[in-house]
């Protein structure tokens, strides 16, 4: 079998190049078992192996930098096209091969001594581009001709770029940091921060840039302004250089709040998780200002959370309302004398209505997922109301439709079981596969 030609290795090469890193590395694992058969796969083999051995030394090398250049990163920091750093990488080994090989010959690391020995051999790489940048050199011709297409867009790359050693140290201790502040803790953030004030007059808060594009949750970026400012007013943080990043985050729940507003219930199971989800990160948004600063309900921040705090109860409490209008859709009633009174019983004239059931499933995955924030955000009560009247409803429905069939006369029983399937999936998106079996299993008996 013939090899690959020299015009076939450069296309491969090119469509690796642009591939997602997760693509490169399911490619090398499923083309592992060729490189023993030799032909073109094992040469295939070998050039995707190429490239995710040049990832992994470009991804250590400019650690820091790497969520700046994520093509769907969102947050308070700066974003740089995803092309960056495969430029810059290439750049850098033109220019000092020998300082791109010291970092692809690290392997892993075993004690303090390594990990020095890495981190020296990852920052000089970092210098070597600022430098290349800065001064113009022929090799970053490419990466500046990129970056320069947003006017300042080099300049602030550069500084990110000199603060990279700094970051890298600090998010070796960014764990520690996100715990429990003590005073030791906070004197080490300080430090921190006060050596990017060091290297430039706005290099506090690109550090504190570089640190929230890598945290989980990045608004916990207010964590450390709190550490830095030792708890300021909102106030005083409104007026500082950080205040871009509380105006991000209070931006960012007013957009969640809208979405939220525009919920669309026929998206079923999947938009209520959605939308509960967003709830959650809205109340976690809020109690990490509320944590991190001394609010104030007349202050500059603190009159807007306030409003959003009273939007977001609002705003759950009118989604939970919906609960039972959903299930008197999905699950039909029908007024039957009872005892002196009358009470709803299940109204069978037709088959499950598969568009309502998806509504209903829609808002009790809402109830479902939106636990963890109901009472932070003011609308516990409320959702425990809810789930009262949601888990007696659905109750009763399952027992009338099981005595329905254990009749000695059963008109339709495929269709009673067919609301019984349907009841069982509504209850299992509230309370569970578990409880849902429980339905399944009587009816089945």
């Amino acid at each position: 079998m013939s090899n690959l030609s020299t015009n076939q290795a450069s296309i491969l090469r090119s469509i690796f190049s642009a591939a997602p890193d997760s693509a490169v590395v399911n490619l090398e694992q499923a083309l592992a078992h060729e490189v023993t058969r030799g032909g073109p796969m094992a040469e295939v083999h070998s050039l995707v192996a190429q490239e995710a051995s040049n990832r992994r030394a470009r991804s250590l090398a400019f650690m820091p930098l790497l969520p700046l250049c994520r093509p769907a990163a969102i947050g308070p920091y700066p974003k740089f096209p995803f092309e960056t750093l495969a430029l810059l990488w290439t750049a850098c080994k033109e220019k000092e091969p020998n300082a791109a090989r010291a970092v692809e010959a690290l392997g892993p690391i075993r004690d303090e001594d390594e990990r020095a020995y890495a981190h020296s051999a990852c920052d000089a790489v970092c210098r070597i581009a600022a430098e290349g940048l800065r001064g113009g050199l022929a090799e970053f011709a490419g990466v500046r001709t990129l970056l320069d297409k947003v006017p300042g867009r080099a300049e602030l790359f550069i500084k990110l770029l000199d603060l990279a050693p700094l970051a890298r140290a600090a998010l070796m201790r960014l764990p520690d940091w996100m715990g429990r502040l003590n005073e030791e803790r906070a004197v080490a953030i300080r430090i921190a921060y006060n050596d990017g004030v060091d290297l430039s007059d706005d290099g506090g808060p690109r550090l504190l840039d570089i640190l929230c594009a890598h945290m989980p949750e990045p608004w916990k970026v207010l964590h450390l302004i709190s550490a830095v400012m030792d708890r300021p007013t909102d106030r005083f943080a409104a007026s500082s250089e950080i205040a871009r990043f509380g105006e991000f985050y209070m931006d960012d729940i007013d957009r969640r709040l809208g979405e939220g507003r525009n919920f669309d219930p026929n998206g079923g199971r999947a938009a209520g998780v959605a939308a509960a989800e967003s709830v959650h990160v809205i109340a976690l948004e809020i109690a990490e200002f509320e944590t991190s600063l001394d609010i104030s309900r007349d202050g500059v921040w603190g009159a807007r959370i306030a409003k959003q705090k009273l939007a977001l109860a609002q705003l759950a409490e009118t989604r939970l309302a919906q609960i039972d209008k959903a299930l008197d859709q999905a699950l039909p009633l029908t007024q039957v004398k009872f005892g002196k009174g009358v009470r709803g019983f299940p109204k069978l004239n037709e088959d499950p209505s598969p568009p309502q059931l998806n509504k209903a499933q829609s808002y009790l995955a809402f109830f479902e997922q939106c636990r963890a924030s109901a009472n932070q955000a003011g609308y516990g009560s409320t959702r425990a109301k809810a789930g009262e009247r949601m888990d007696a409803r659905l109750t009763q429905y399952v027992e009338d439709l099981l005595e329905l069939l254990r009749g000695e006369e059963v008109q339709n029983p495929e269709r009673i079981r067919r609301y019984l399937e349907a009841a069982a999936d509504l209850v299992a998106v509230a309370k569970g596969e578990q409880a849902a079996a429980i339905i399944r299993r009587r009816a089945a008996a």
